[in-house]
C-alpha cells in the first residue's frame, strides 16, 4: 500500500501523494535520440539530465538579509558520449554541424535554412533546403533532442526535450600506438538548448496512478514506429 505524507509545499492536489513505485531508478536505463545525429543516437554510452539553477534577490534589512527568489532559470549544458564507428560517420556528423554553424573558412558554407525568407548569400542550398521544412522545420541548425528514461522493464517512463539544441564542443580524439590493450574510441560533445521539458509516459501511470502520461508523439518517434512495424 502507497504511504502518504503531508507536504504543503505542493498544489493541494498533490499534497497528499506517495511514492507507489517502490523500484528505483537505473543509471543504465536511457535512450538518446536527436533528428540530426542517426548515428550518435546508436551508438550513445552516456548522457546527463543538466542542472538547473535559479537566482536569488538579497533583500537588505536592519538585521539578517532576506532572500527572495529570482525570475530566471539557468540550464547547464547537455552532455553525451558516443561510441566511434570505424567510418568516424557519426563523428563527422557532430563535425560537420558545428563547422556548417560557424563558417571558419567561407560564409558560403552555412547551407542551413534558418526560417529567413530574406534573401541571403551565405544559403546557395536554400532552394535544396526548403524542401526539408515540413521534416525539421523552419530552423535546420537547431535540433529538438530526447533522452528517454527507462524503467525496469525497460519501457519509457518519462521523455526529457530539449528544445532547439546546437552543439558548442566536440572532444580529442587521441591515438596511441603504445597502448596493449584495445579501447574503443569515445567522444563527448556537448549541447546549448533554450529550456527542457518533461513528458510522462504510460509505463509510468502503470505503477503509479497520480502520474498520468502526458507525452505527446513526435515525428521523430513515428519514424522510429514505423521502422519497428
Amino acid at each position: 500500500m502507497a504511504q502518504t505524507s503531508a507536504n504543503n509545499t505542493q498544489p493541494p492536489d498533490q499534497q497528499y501523494r506517495g511514492i507507489e513505485n517502490r523500484n528505483f531508478l537505473s543509471p543504465i536505463g536511457f535512450e538518446f535520440r536527436i533528428s540530426k545525429l542517426r548515428g550518435v543516437d546508436f551508438f550513445c554510452q552516456s548522457a546527463s539530465i543538466p542542472a538547473i539553477s535559479m537566482g536569488v534577490a538579497n533583500q537588505p534589512t536592519r538585521l539578517n538579509n532576506i532572500y527572495q527568489p529570482g525570475d530566471e532559470l539557468y540550464y547547464e549544458p547537455l552532455y553525451i558520449k558516443f561510441l566511434i564507428d570505424e567510418n568516424m560517420k557519426n563523428y563527422y556528423q557532430v563535425h560537420d554541424w558545428i563547422r556548417r554553424i560557424t563558417t571558419p573558412v567561407a560564409s558560403q558554407e552555412f547551407t542551413y535554412n534558418t526560417g529567413d525568407d530574406a534573401v541571403d548569400d551565405r544559403r546557395p542550398n536554400a532552394a535544396r533546403d526548403r524542401k526539408d521544412l515540413a521534416k525539421w522545420g523552419e530552423n535546420q541548425w537547431r535540433s529538438d533532442c530526447s533522452l528517454f528514461v527507462l524503467s525496469s522493464n525497460y519501457r519509457p517512463v518519462a521523455e526529457f526535450v530539449f528544445k532547439d539544441c546546437f552543439p558548442i564542443s566536440l572532444s580529442t580524439v587521441n591515438f596511441d600506438s603504445s597502448v596493449s590493450d584495445i579501447n574503443y574510441f569515445t567522444a563527448e560533445v556537448s549541447f546549448r538548448y533554450n529550456y527542457f521539458n518533461y513528458n510522462i509516459w504510460d509505463a509510468a501511470e502503470a505503477t503509479d496512478a497520480s502520474m498520468p502520461a502526458t507525452y505527446r508523439r513526435t515525428y521523430l518517434q513515428d519514424q522510429v514506429d514505423s521502422l519497428q512495424n
